[in-house]
C-alpha cells in the first residue's frame, strides 16, 4: 500500500512539473513575441516615447534610469492597490464622510477625513479600514495614515491634499 501511495505521489509531481513547464514555456513564448513586436516598433520608429526611453536606457546600460523607472512603476502599482483597497473598505463599512482627501508620498498615503461631530462609528471604521489596508500592504513597504477631523473642528483640507468627490 505504501509503495502505491509513493508511486501516486510521483505521478502527481510529474503532472505538476509538466503543467508548470507548459505554463512556463507559454509565458516565455509570449514574452519573446512581445519583445519582437517592440523591436519592430523601435526599428520603424513607431513605438511610444516612454517605452522607447526605457529600451534605450536598457540598451545603453543606464542602470540608474532603469531601476528608478522600475521603482516608480512598482510604487504606483502598490499605491493604486492600497488606495483602492482602502476606499473599498470604507464603502463596505458604510462610512459617512463629509470630506475625504489624499496626499500621496513615496511609500505613504496620508488621508484627511472629515466626519460628522461625535460619529464614533465612522471614526472607528476609518481606523479599522486603515489597519486592514496596512496589514495587507505594509509588507511591500506602503502604508496609509489617516487624520480624522470632525465637522465642528472647522478645519479646511490642507492644500497639499487632493480632495476626492464623494457621492
Amino acid at each position: 500500500m505504501l509503495k502505491e501511495n509513493v508511486q501516486h505521489i510521483d505521478l502527481l509531481d510529474e503532472k505538476n512539473d509538466s503543467l508548470n513547464q507548459a505554463e512556463s514555456t507559454k509565458w516565455f513564448e509570449n514574452m519573446i513575441s512581445n519583445l519582437r513586436v517592440d523591436q519592430l516598433l523601435m526599428q520603424t520608429n513607431t513605438i511610444n516615447k516612454e517605452t522607447k526611453r526605457v529600451y534605450e536606457a536598457m540598451i545603453e546600460k543606464n542602470d540608474d534610469f532603469v531601476h528608478n523607472y522600475a521603482r516608480n512603476a512598482s510604487s504606483m502599482y502598490f499605491i493604486e492597490g492600497l488606495v483602492n483597497y482602502y476606499i473599498k473598505e470604507l464603502v463596505e463599512r458604510k462610512v459617512e464622510l463629509n470630506k475625504l482627501a489624499l496626499e500621496l508620498l513615496n511609500s505613504k498615503i496620508l488621508v484627511w477625513a472629515e466626519i460628522k461631530d461625535d460619529d464614533e462609528l465612522s471614526e472607528r471604521a476609518l481606523l479599522l479600514s486603515a489597519a486592514k489596508a496596512n496589514s495587507k500592504f505594509y509588507k511591500y513597504g506602503f502604508h496609509i495614515s489617516p487624520t480624522i477631523v470632525e465637522e465642528g473642528d472647522q478645519l479646511e483640507i490642507p492644500k497639499q491634499y487632493k480632495a476626492l468627490t464623494l457621492r
